[in-house]
């Protein structure tokens, strides 16, 4: 695999949008192969496999203030979802890295 860079960000504004909030499909150029996901502020749901639910029904985990998730690959970037499970919208601090060929 080719040294990694950096090759763009996004803030998520994480709110309780029905199926989740993804990071911006035109964001993931097909030079994309990770996104390195901290959470600002507000307890978020995230999950790559179902829509997430406040609840957690589906079994999506919990990412707190502070903490930091990497997603790999192209498909499980593209199906990325988070909602928060409170009354207080997250902000997800998105660092996009991939090749810089």
């Amino acid at each position: 695999m080719p040294t990694l860079v950096q090759i763009g960000e996004e803030q998520l504004d994480v709110d309780d949008t029905s199926g989740g909030v993804g990071i911006t499909a035109g964001e993931i150029t097909n030079k994309v192969y990770m996104a390195v996901c901290t959470l600002e502020t507000a307890q978020i749901r995230y999950n790559a496999s179902a829509a997430p639910t406040a609840g957690g029904t589906e079994g999506s985990p919990i990412l707190n203030v502070g903490e930091t998730i990497e997603v790999w690959g192209q498909k499980d970037l593209h199906a990325f979802k988070a909602i928060r499970t409170g009354s207080t919208s997250g902000k997800l601090q998105v660092q996009l890295f991939g090749s810089g060929d």
